[in-house]
């Protein structure tokens, strides 16, 4: 049996004026999305366990089989192992976005989509502004980079997503704990670093927002995970782009895949991703692929583009997809539409995100299309997250 699990990202929402009332998926012209969930069996995944706020980490790990409680410390590690930046047992490794912010609020989490060679040379100023023998900073993807905080393991900082912080009172927002004071003192020397940075004259000489402020936040500690085919006896493989996701994969043993075009945002190259889930699917039993660029949408509230991402996932991933497999492979294809984002505020959702599974051995329950709503009325519900591999491997 061979499975190939799309996660689509950001996909579900709530409904929004701007579109009558309806939310994205319900908006968008999506028939193999619909196809999938009326051919198959359509429900909702719980993304963040009981307590805990939503994270692309812990769902991440939870999609993988793993009880993200019982690895809550991994955090930022995740993206560390994507960028093969070293994390000693001793060091705690934080996420380091670059927002465009004033004196009293972030107002761009992403800051107008900064590229990794902005990012680079901004850290590089930063990192000749403040420094620290103990701190080192690592240029990720634009706005999402890391910094490593040598010997400091034991320190416990709450921090706050900068989606989250958005519109907030950046005093409310940052950093707290034994060690913020040190990491306000690195977030006050940006913003002297970065106020006359030639990237940021370039970038408000072209209308787009200067990142004018680091921030940290999801600090993580080095965790071991458990050998991914040891665990499930399955071969798998991950096609993506996304730092998380692809850190999880590594940290497991699970062989990763960036298609070239692939980076994220709505522009990706979606049909490459699917060519190459496509490919992977024969030689392995599990391919996972991972679709973030809906989330990246949402994360800058643009609904027009969600909802054109949405349809361009319909038809360039999951119809090609679809098409591959009625040629008579024994498969299984699930869809993910998690975790949510809410376009009207760019924040991660709470609320349990739709998934369908179709395929060899699933019965059709009902006639649904692929939509919040038809997910939350068809009453299958997965509550623990770290459950849905298990029942796909074990049904």
């Amino acid at each position: 049996m061979k499975t190939l699990v799309v996660i689509a990202a950001g996909a579900a929402d709530r409904a929004l004026d701007e579109l009558g009332g309806r939310t994205p998926l319900e908006a968008a012209a999506t028939p193999v999305l619909d196809r999938i969930a009326r051919e198959g069996r359509i429900g909702r995944i719980v993304t963040a366990p009981s307590g805990r706020d939503p994270e692309d980490g812990a769902f991440a790990l939870a999609l993988f089989g793993l009880d993200p409680v019982s690895y809550g410390e991994a955090g930022a590690t995740l993206e560390a192992a994507a960028l093969g930046v070293p994390v000693e047992p001793r060091d705690q490794v934080l996420r380091l976005a670059l927002v465009a912010a004033d004196d009293k609020q972030i107002y761009d989490a992403t800051a107008g989509g900064l590229s990794r060679d902005e990012a680079a040379l901004l850290l590089e100023s930063l990192g000749e502004a403040f420094s620290a023998e103990d701190l080192s900073f690592h240029a990720g993807h634009g706005a999402r980079n890391l910094v490593v905080w040598k010997g400091a393991r034991e320190l416990r900082v709450k921090t706050t997503a900068p989606f989250d912080a958005v519109g907030e009172k950046l005093k409310r927002v940052q950093p707290k704990g034994t060690g913020a004071r040190k990491l306000l003192e690195v977030m006050e020397a940006s913003r002297e670093a970065f106020a006359r940075h030639e990237v940021n004259e370039l970038r408000c000489e072209l209308g787009e927002n200067p990142a004018t402020l680091a921030w940290p936040w999801g600090p993580g500690a080095s965790v071991p995970l458990p050998e991914f085919t040891t665990r499930t006896g399955q071969d798998a493989l991950v096609v993506g782009v996304d730092p998380c996701f692809l850190g999880a994969a590594r940290l497991q043993g699970i062989e990763t895949v960036t298609p070239e075009g692939a980076t994220g945002r709505p522009g990706t190259n979606l049909r490459a991703k699917a060519a190459a889930a496509l490919q992977a699917l024969e030689t392995h039993d599990l391919v996972y692929l991972h679709v973030d660029a809906l989330a990246a949408a949402a994360h800058a509230r643009d609904f027009v583009a969600k909802v054109a991402t949405i349809e361009k996932l319909d038809g360039y991933v999951l119809g090609p997809i679809v098409r591959a497999l009625a040629g008579g492979l024994e498969s299984r294809l699930v869809v993910v539409g998690g975790p949510g984002i809410a376009t009207e505020t760019g924040c991660c959702l709470r609320q349990p995100a739709p998934f369908a599974i179709a395929g060899a051995g699933v019965r059709a329950h009902r006639r649904a299309r692929f939509t919040e709503a038809a997910a939350r009325d068809a009453g299958f519900q997965v509550d623990q997250p770290h459950e849905l591999l298990p029942y796909l491997l074990q049904h």
